[in-house]
């Protein structure tokens, strides 16, 4: 006769205000099924500070033991040890309001041992913490010294556990290592060697749920002379550059300008379509001359030993450290630094790190990795959010954990500034800053950028200039919050407070009314936002000079990214319905219809146009920005599109053109990006997600001189640059911009999204 198997699953219920980690809120239940558990698996529950009761329900068709793993010294009690089948247990968890949180561990065993498994009782606490901004100290090794760090922690001195490890040099050569308070005082004797010696010196913590805290102190002791090798310049550091590992015991003086805490650092790279390396972040830092004239990139050989604070003196050894240099722009890179490499480092208060203001245009090669406060800056997306991307492909974070389908690929968007002069910048923004998208949105006046002066090339992004800044955190934008645009509004398209719709306005205006067909459709008239019951002639007006529909309805609106938070639709503000997210332009065209053709032949090009009249208007530059994107979220509507584009203006109603540069990158023509797509399998092949697939739409800006002021016809065109066209590549980190555009090219559903438009003068 078959044995029947045995078994134990739990299921837990949410009594007195207990919470359970990763679940909801369980309501309307006596008795709610949480989890039902594998023999073999941990059953763990969170229990809230306070007094709280828990009733665990247990299934079994035997005999259960309960005996305790840990001790609890009373604080986590049950009310049986033994039952038999399913039956029910109470946990009792005291109150814990000044205590460390805590955890009770206890073993079931079901027939004398034939299955068992662990309950985990977990009761939230004061959470312990262990750090050191100045981990990094030097003593004089000829001679008996001391070293002393600060702490941050609030543990015990003697909960502490301590170790020592000699790194290089001599051995030994520390004698007691004593912890007060706040304080850790390391005593050394003489070293006895003709070269600096280092040692690390390890204090760790196991708290209540067995989460390791840890902080690494080193050490560097001189040689029997007392020095700790030779001080060198930093332009002496650049020219071992090409030379290897740097052997000679040489050392540079600066100042960090980068923070280890921070999650916006450096561009965390793509290393499969479906794997961000985030790691490159946490183990990159900058440090400037004392004077701020010149930087470095600290490339740590791992990010254990990142305990580089902003603000923080140091001494960096080179010794084993290799110098990189990379041209266009000009930049350096101290390769493979450990902790050991610290020689020492100061943090107490002083400020080590000069104000260094200057202007965009003002920026040099010898700005890169150093700390500048860029005058006069502001955003030119005043819409939504920091980085207005679809947050279901990016990294998972606090911000978007909530979420369905969130795939963990892709990293790292841009925010476009502009300054007084009419010069821009792009800020990189790492999407595993929480604070990119918090619901407040972005400074609307203008004000200082304070960050640190990179290159980056942003693959999804496209080209984003020769230099961009990228700040510490949320607080590295000081612009005003309630302030005002250096520049005058002339007029905006993004689709408030009106939607894209065919006879939207003709109650305000006959001209835009619905053409009727779908041919027709494309020489409808868009008025920009500012057509209202007492405006009716719009300020600017948008045509289409693509005439060949990919549908019925050839513009048609869709919900942009410029949401302030994640979610999306309506929220109430005062008991009314306020739309979190402003709407796009959608256009599905024909891709030959965006060129001229003459004898198969690309003789010409169509775009879309923007006509208004400068007439009464007077200033000394106007800038035309735009944000735009292709597809639906999905590979089959971005798989083929017009990879350049590019922006022009004529003062005599089209006949004639002048290109305008991009205002950040200084070239003739931007690159349109998709928006974010899963992988897809298309006439048998499958395509992933590739590296220049973007996660939003990209921002950019041109800015038009003087001459286009005081005149009556003046347009602004955006339109393709060349016959370049964006496919998907059959390897997903190959280049998309390899295909063309020919007289025969037929794609019907290339769909572009002009998300906004604004047009502003000064």
């Amino acid at each position: 006769m078959m044995t029947m198997k045995k078994y134990i699953h739990f299921a837990f219920a949410a009594l007195l205000g207990v919470s359970f980690a990763g679940c909801a809120n369980l309501d309307d239940a006596e008795y709610a099924v949480l989890k039902e558990l594998a023999i073999d698996s941990d059953a763990i529950v969170i229990a809230e500070k306070g007094d709280s009761s828990k009733f665990v329900r247990v299934f079994s068709n035997g005999e259960v033991t309960i005996s305790p793993l840990t001790s609890t010294e009373k604080w986590c009690s049950l009310d049986k040890t033994f039952f038999k089948g399913d039956d029910t247990v109470t946990v009792l968890v005291a109150d814990n309001q000044g205590g460390f949180r805590r955890m009770a561990k206890f073993l079931l065993t079901l027939d004398g041992g034939q299955r068992t498994d662990t309950l985990i009782v977990k009761q939230e606490g004061i959470c312990a913490t262990l750090d050191c901004t100045a981990p990094y100290g030097k003593v004089n090794g000829s001679e008996v010294s001391l070293a002393e760090f600060s702490l941050s922690t609030n543990i015990a001195p003697e909960s502490l556990a301590r170790t020592t490890s000699y790194v290089s040099g001599a051995k030994n050569w520390i004698s007691s290592v004593a912890v007060d308070g706040d304080k850790v005082v390391i005593s050394t004797l003489p070293t006895g060697s003709d070269h600096t010696s280092i040692a690390k010196i390890s204090a760790s913590y196991v708290d209540g749920w067995d989460q390791l805290l840890n902080v690494d102190l080193f050490v560097t002791a001189s040689n029997m002379d007392g020095k700790f090798g030779d001080k060198i310049s930093f332009a002496e550091a650049r020219a071992y550059a090409g030379k290897g590992v740097i052997g000679d015991d040489v050392y540079i003086e600066g100042v960090i300008v980068s923070d280890y805490g921070s999650k916006n650092m450096e561009e965390n790279p793509s290393v499969n379509y479906d794997e961000v390396d985030v790691s490159v972040n946490d183990q990159t830092a900058y440090i400037q001359d004392l004077d701020g004239s010149s930087g470095f990139r600290i490339r740590l050989e791992n990010s254990t030993p990142n305990r580089l604070a902003f603000n923080t003196k140091v001494e960096l050894s080179l010794s084993g450290v290799t110098v990189l240099k990379e041209n266009d722009p000009e930049r350096y890179t101290l390769d493979q630094v450990g902790g050991e490499n610290i020689v020492s480092s100061i943090n107490d208060g002083t400020s080590f790190v000069p104000v260094k203001e200057k202007t965009i245009a003002s920026l040099t090669d010898s700005d890169i990795y150093t700390f500048v406060s860029l005058k006069n800056t502001e955003f030119v997306h005043k819409e939504g959010a920091f980085a207005n991307v679809y947050e279901n492909y990016v990294l998972k974070s606090s911000v978007n954990d909530f979420l369905p389908g969130n795939n963990n690929r892709l990293d790292g968007w841009a925010a476009l500034l502009i300054d007084d002069q009419g010069n821009g910048i792009y800020a990189p923004i790492n999407m595993l800053c929480t604070w990119r998208r918090d619901g407040l949105g972005v400074p609307q006046g203008s004000g200082i950028t304070k960050g640190v002066i990179v290159h980056n090339t942003l693959s999804r992004y496209g080209n984003v200039g020769r230099y961009q800044i990228r700040v510490l955190d949320k607080d590295g934008f000081c612009q005003q919050w309630d302030g005002q645009s250096q520049y005058k509004d002339f007029a905006d398209y993004d689709g408030d407070p009106y939607q894209y719709r065919y006879g939207q306005w003709v109650a305000f205006n006959i001209r835009y009314k619905d053409p009727g067909s779908k041919e027709t459709r494309c020489n409808s008239i868009i008025p920009s936002d500012d057509i209202a019951s007492g405006h009716t002639v719009p300020n600017v007006e948008l045509t289409f000079e693509n005439k060949m529909p990919g549908g019925d309805y050839p513009m048609t609106k869709s919900n942009s990214y410029t949401n302030k938070s994640v979610n999306t639709g309506t929220v109430t503000q005062g008991g009314i319905g306020v739309d979190l997210a402003r709407y796009a332009l959608r256009l599905t065209m024909e891709i030959k219809g965006w060129y001229k053709w003459n004898d198969n032949q690309i003789s010409g090009y169509n775009g879309l146009c923007y006509d208004f009249s400068t007439r009464n208007l007077s200033g000394t530059m106007l800038y035309f920005h735009y944000s735009y994107s292709v597809g639906t979220i999905s590979a089959t509507t971005s798989q083929y599109f017009p990879a350049h584009w590019c922006v022009e203006y004529s003062l005599d109603g089209g006949q004639t053109y002048k290109l305008v540069k991009d205002n950040v990158t200084g070239e003739d023509y931007t690159h349109l990006r998709t928006l974010p797509w899963w992988d897809v399998t298309i006439a048998g092949v499958k395509y992933y997600t590739t590296t220049s697939c973007g996660l939003g739409a990209t921002q950019h800006v041109a800015v038009l001189p003087e001459e286009v002021f005081g005149k009556d016809k003046v347009r602004i065109r955006l339109r393709p640059y060349d016959d370049v066209m964006a496919i998907f590549p059959i390897n997903w980190k190959d280049d998309t911009e390899t295909a063309h555009v020919h007289h025969n090219t037929s794609v019907s559903g290339t769909i572009i999204n002009i998300e906004t438009v604004n047009i502003r003068y000064k």
